[in-house]
């Protein structure tokens, strides 16, 4: 009887402690999700008094501590990087862009044989492409060093998409393809930032404009909770493309086209990530699409 009577008592106490041991991860877990939300700045409190659960708490803590520094000390060589960025370009872009003029002065003074003007063309051109590129490098190196979340406005997107259309208007006129807009009459308004979306645009146009062959479709439809602009244009070489891919930085269609810096749609997906929308792309049957989808 006394044994039993002891194996009760113990199995009484291994349970309280199983169930003291519970609570108190629970507690752990409950404290480390709220921490998460709250920036971390409340320390983690043992409500059970036990040795092993107070060195647990303590190491909870100092792996936080580090963590909270390391997040300090990463937001504070963001900062000087996205300073660092805006001083190279200026350092760089000054030298190009006086080299460019005086190219353009040489060009125009007609004095060169047509072997040296061959070379003068050329030099030339490599000069704005690597003008394009360092523009496009540094955009995208501003946009990754800027961790401030943009600001937010109502963007009335019906007229928005028709204005960014419009502004496309003399490629499009000029080129020999056949164009479809599918914009309804209706306004439509999303929270979203103009500033971004117009260069978000700027860059899907500028995509379309480089691999269009005849068709180009835009459209604007409403689905569900959703606003989705779709950007289609047939291309050449659909077999080079890989879809995994295409909104990866310096990626291009394909090696034999060497037009374009291969960040365009790359600045387009940081761009997108950023106002909290999306953005994907599909192809099928020589037509590729890319699709922009807003929350309404």
């Amino acid at each position: 009887m006394i044994v039993g009577g002891l194996l009760l008592l113990l199995a009484a106490v291994l349970l309280v402690r199983i169930y003291q041991y519970k609570r108190q991860i629970r507690s752990f877990t409950k404290r480390i999700c709220e921490r998460q939300s709250e920036e971390m700045n409340q320390p983690v409190t043992v409500d059970y008094f036990d040795k092993n659960i107070v060195l647990l708490a303590d190491a909870l803590n100092e792996y936080t501590e580090r963590v909270k520094c390391c997040i300090l000390a990463l937001e504070q060589d963001r900062r000087h990087l996205k300073n660092v960025i805006a001083g190279i370009s200026h350092d760089f872009r000054t030298p190009l862009t006086a080299a460019k003029g005086y190219m353009q002065m040489i060009d125009k003074s007609c004095c060169l044989d047509e072997k040296n003007q061959e070379y003068l063309d050329i030099a030339m051109s490599k000069t704005e492409y690597l003008k394009n590129l360092s523009d496009a490098f540094f955009e995208v190196s501003a946009i990754e060093a800027n961790t401030e979340p943009p600001l937010l406005e109502e963007v009335h997107l019906t007229n928005f998409v028709s204005e960014q259309i419009m502004s496309q208007y003399e490629w499009i006129n000029n080129s020999d393809i056949d164009v479809d807009f599918n914009i309804p009459e209706r306004d439509i308004v999303i929270l979203s930032n103009a500033q971004f979306l117009a260069r978000i645009f700027e860059n899907i146009f500028s995509n379309a404009r480089k691999y269009t062959v005849s068709k180009l479709n835009i459209s604007l439809r409403a689905e569900n909770d959703y606003i989705v602009l779709t950007v289609e244009n047939d291309m050449v070489h659909s077999d080079d493309l890989d879809m995994t891919r295409v909104f990866d930085a310096f990626y291009r269609e394909s090696s034999r086209h060497s037009e374009g810096t291969g960040l365009g749609l790359y600045v387009v997906k940081c761009l997108i990530e950023k106002l909290g929308h999306k953005v994907y792309a599909k192809s099928e049957n020589d037509m590729f699409t890319i699709y922009l989808e807003c929350r309404i």
